[in-house]
């Protein structure tokens, strides 16, 4: 009775999981122009309070028991990380208690990704990562075939978005779903049942990030599946790959690709990348004059009409309304940081990368693989994207992961030494010891 009533339990937390990550993908995403705004804060709520319970009862004896948060001392860098960052925002926002809150759920976020690397072991985290990532797509797929005037991108004739607002997000998640699959099917290959479930997910997810028509996200997902071929003994440093890429591509971009402005435009190609580069001189320009090393606060610059009117201020209205207008979005992941969090923060942000990965050579195997998988997909979606914007979306849920992953530098967390890192959902009929963690 007791063994039952566990495994129930542990199903229960799965299916909390699931939904968690699921909402973190981006569910409801466009669902809400059917059902409503409420239904969209319902499943947002719904997942906020759900990853507390699963922090706070996942150490408990029975379902319902409540445990106080332990914070753990191996994970002090990204404990000073969140709690520096929130500190300057709240002294330099016009909004306190939005910036409370959005600071709130940036730290659940944070803890949550810390209780999921402990809780789970790192095979059976992918697992349940894919199964979230299975639904999204189901959910997709029905959303097109119910509401196909929705699915498709009005800016991009021919390109779907699915439950997304556009067709690069929609493209840069499906990216994101591949490798996890395809890390998946890395560590099943010897179960050939649930093993041909994962590969007809790979094929569907694939075929509609063709039908997404974005360049970037697929050569993303290419270069981030260089890791997986690399052998595992050589090891890449990834929070200094991560920073040297980042600065190298954002200098380059504004000193040199200017000179190669004509070649471009004689082989019909744009030199500005779409108008980024003009946006990122404008926004070096404002936040040089304007609160340079605090920012205007953790995700609170494009909800301040007056920061965003400086941005828009800098193009021509008649010439370049697009620019004129934008409403959100640096698309690149350290001029939206300066945007938010200043210099202060992305100084912050590259020593808690550092501290972080500093070590990678005693990472366990499949925690480094999959670490250095989603390393190098945020380094790259980053370049040209939005990326980190959120505090809660599964690229800030995934870069919270991976650093965990790197403070715990064990081969087995302590629960799936116990045996709780098994995963339950799906695997009542076919468990092997392989699972365990």
């Amino acid at each position: 009775m007791q063994n039952r009533r566990a495994v129930e339990r542990d199903i229960y937390f799965e299916l909390a999981v699931v939904f968690c990550i699921l909402v973190s993908l981006g569910f409801p995403g466009q669902f809400t122009k059917i059902y409503g705004d409420r239904f969209d804060k319902l499943c947002e709520y719904g997942a906020f309070f759900a990853e507390i319970f699963l922090i706070l009862t996942s150490n408990a004896r029975q379902l319902g028991d409540i445990e106080l948060l332990n914070l753990k001392r191996k994970y002090a860098v990204l404990y000073l990380y969140v709690a520096a960052v929130t500190a300057v925002s709240m002294l330099v926002t016009t909004d306190h208690s939005e910036e409370m809150i959005t600071c709130l759920r940036w730290i659940v976020t944070l803890l949550f990704a810390i209780w999921l690397q402990e809780f789970y072991s790192t095979e059976n985290l992918l697992r349940l990562i894919a199964i979230a990532q299975g639904a999204f797509v189901a959910l997709t797929l029905f959303f097109m075939l119910r509401y196909s005037y929705l699915s498709y991108d009005p800016e991009v004739p021919g390109a779907i978005r699915g439950i997304l607002g556009t067709k690069n997000g929609c493209a840069t998640e499906l990216a994101f779903g591949i490798l996890v699959t395809i890390l998946v099917i890395r560590t099943e290959h010897h179960r050939r049942r649930s093993l041909m479930r994962w590969v007809a997910l790979v094929m569907v997810q694939f075929v509609l990030l063709l039908m997404a028509d974005a360049t970037g996200a697929l050569l993303t997902l290419v270069i981030a599946l260089v890791p997986a071929l690399l052998h595992r003994s050589f090891r890449l440093p990834l929070g200094l790959m991560y920073i040297t890429v980042n600065v190298l591509f954002l200098f380059s971009m504004l000193t040199l690709m200017p000179l190669f402005e004509v070649f471009f435009e004689a082989i019909g190609k744009d030199a500005t990348l779409t108008g980024r580069i003009p946006l990122w001189r404008q926004i070096i320009d404002v936040m040089s004059t304007h609160k340079t090393m605090t920012g205007y606060g953790y995700g609170m610059f494009w909800r301040d009409p007056i920061a965003v009117e400086m941005i828009h201020t800098g193009f021509n209205r008649r010439y370049n309304n697009f620019m004129a207008s934008i409403t959100s979005g640096a698309h690149n992941v350290l001029l939206e940081m300066w945007l938010n969090v200043g210099l202060l923060g992305i100084t912050e942000y590259f020593f808690a990368l550092l501290g972080t990965f500093h070590r990678v050579e005693e990472m366990e195997n499949s925690a480094y693989l999959f670490s250095c998988v989603m390393m190098v997909f945020l380094m790259i979606n980053g370049l040209t994207e939005r990326c980190l914007a959120s505090n809660y979306d599964y690229k800030t849920l995934v870069l919270f992961l991976v650093m965990a992953m790197g403070c715990n530098r064990r081969a087995a967390s302590v629960y799936a030494l116990r045996g709780r890192g098994r995963a339950v959902i799906h695997e009542a009929s076919d468990s092997s010891p392989s699972s365990a963690g």
